[in-house]
């Protein structure tokens, strides 16, 4: 199993065990954001994977165009959760900005690990 796989499921039950000791349902605004995070950045690694072998332009062309779609998918999210469940969003700030430093530190951890030979 990966290690990305393992800290986004030992995320969530972390997440998921406070929910259940503290009562507070604003929790869940941060299991959306550390969900968010996560996907966020697999997709960035993704567009950066694929983009690695493309020329410049088109490199820097497939980065924007998916920069500005994660970035629409972000705030999508953050209205609706705004829209429906108001005393969520600080939870999802700190959601959010979990599951995008630990997703990242996996992934860099990961690619540091199995670039080491070269």
């Amino acid at each position: 199993m990966r290690s990305n796989t393992v800290a986004f499921w030992a995320g969530m039950a972390t997440l998921f065990l406070g929910i259940a000791i503290t009562g507070r349902e604003q929790l869940l605004g941060a299991v959306a954001g550390y969900w968010l995070g996560f996907f966020n950045s697999a997709w960035l690694f993704r567009d950066t994977r694929r983009s690695v072998d493309l020329e410049m332009r088109q490199a820097v062309a497939r980065m924007r165009r998916s920069f500005f779609a994660r970035l629409g998918v972000v705030t999508s999210v953050v209205v609706g959760i705004a829209r429906f469940q108001n005393g969520w969003l600080p939870d999802l700030a700190v959601g959010l900005a979990a599951g995008l430093l630990i997703s990242l530190i996996s992934y860099v951890r990961r690619h540091i690990l199995t670039e080491r030979g070269d």
